[in-house]
């Protein structure tokens, strides 16, 4: 168990935030290494694979953010079934940027909110593919909202990632 620190005077709210989600993350960074040890990797496909692993762990949150949303305002609120998957994606999209940004990528940058746009940007596109699988599942299928949710969610899981990592996230290169 460690032991918290206490907080002087001369430290930043910024570096109190920081030792924070250092604190939740270093569990984590000690079980990678064991869960992504297959052999011998180059140094990028160790990091690649290492960032899935955090991705699949921390997008959870983000993914019952989404869930949860859509669960409450479609089953309990009656709220027809795009417009709860709308709000739940806004819930969850603004969730998972910063669990994303934080945790996952360990992505620092001077323009967070920038990174937020194209964040937002690659996430509509998803969004239209989940809309689809709701549309096809729920009005021609007849599949139950909260089934066909989670299929669509699964794909955006995918596509996701993969924005995030290619376009959001991705280090700058140096010319």
């Amino acid at each position: 168990m460690s032991m918290k620190k206490e907080p002087s005077s001369k430290q930043s709210s910024e570096e109190l935030a920081t030792a924070e989600v250092e604190e939740v993350v270093a569990p984590i960074e000690v079980i990678e290494p064991i869960v992504t040890e297959a052999g011998e990797q180059s140094a990028g496909a160790k990091l690649a694979r290492q960032q899935a692993v955090r991705y699949l762990l921390w997008g959870l949150i983000s993914v019952v953010v989404n869930l949860g949303a859509f669960y409450v305002g479609y089953r309990l609120l009656g709220i027809e079934y795009q417009v709860a998957n709308l709000i739940a994606w806004a819930l969850g999209v603004q969730c998972a940027f910063w669990v994303d940004r934080i945790l996952v990528f360990k992505h620092k940058s001077a323009r967070p909110f920038h990174e937020m746009g194209k964040f937002y940007v690659t996430r509509i596109a998803t969004y239209l593919v989940e809309s689809l699988v709701l549309w096809v599942g729920i009005s021609l299928l007849g599949i139950p909202g909260t089934w066909t949710k989670i299929i669509g969610q699964g794909l955006a899981i995918v596509g996701n990632f993969f924005f995030s990592k290619l376009v959001v996230f991705r280090k700058a290169t140096k010319e």
